[in-house]
């Protein structure tokens, strides 16, 4: 039987090959996306536990489409009806089943060292209301750029994007139908930070 001899240069080009993959796997970051749940009925009264409107159904899908290229691997809810409507497109989409998690400022930041934890290098969608996107994003050790959401507030989308040496960084941007009381300062928009980059989401 004939010996087949491999070039040492061989080996060496493996080797970096794989160590390249390694460093690149270790490299990836962690989004984690924080949005309000869609508008809500309000003409009940009474009802605590409201639907979302024909708006809000229309603000879900919008948003099912804004992330459907973002490969999301998990996708949390509170125990409201508002924001697991608000996730049903996309979760249909992606295949996920959401997880129903406590928006409680006591718990919420052992919550984002959980997600932190089992989803590292993934893309995360978490759906809460006016009162607790803010402590979400302080939680994940983001800045809060509002001191909280005005009712009118349903059209803004926050990622949150975790780098493996510690950095947060915040974007914010607007989708779906305008709705929205607050103006997002500009110091947290995508194409201040990133100019050489396209606006990910929708212009107005």
């Amino acid at each position: 039987m004939k010996n087949v001899i491999i070039p040492a240069n061989f080996f060496k080009l493996l080797l970096i090959c794989l160590l390249l993959s390694n460093f690149s796997a270790l490299a990836q970051k962690t989004n984690i996306w924080i949005v309000r749940h869609a508008e809500k009925v309000t003409t009940i009264a009474k009802d605590d536990d409201p639907v979302l409107t024909v708006a809000g159904q229309k603000r879900a899908e919008a948003l099912a489409k804004e992330l459907k290229g973002d490969h999301i691997k998990a996708i949390y809810v509170t125990r409201y009806k508002r924001t697991g409507l608000t996730a049903r497109p996309l979760a249909y989409k992606a295949k996920l089943l959401p997880r129903v998690y406590d928006a409680d400022t006591a718990v919420v930041k052992q919550f984002a060292k959980n997600i932190l934890k089992n989803f590292r290098g993934s893309n995360v969608l978490i759906i809460g209301h006016s009162n607790t996107l803010m402590p979400l994003l302080n939680a994940f050790g983001a800045e809060m750029p509002f001191v909280g959401l005005d009712e009118e507030d349903y059209d803004m989308l926050f990622k949150v994007t975790i780098k493996d040496n510690g950095k947060v960084e915040l974007a914010i941007d607007y989708y779906g139908e305008k709705h929205h009381a607050n103006e997002i300062p500009e110091k947290y928009q995508p194409e201040i930070n990133h100019p050489e980059s396209v606006r990910p989401f929708t212009n107005y």
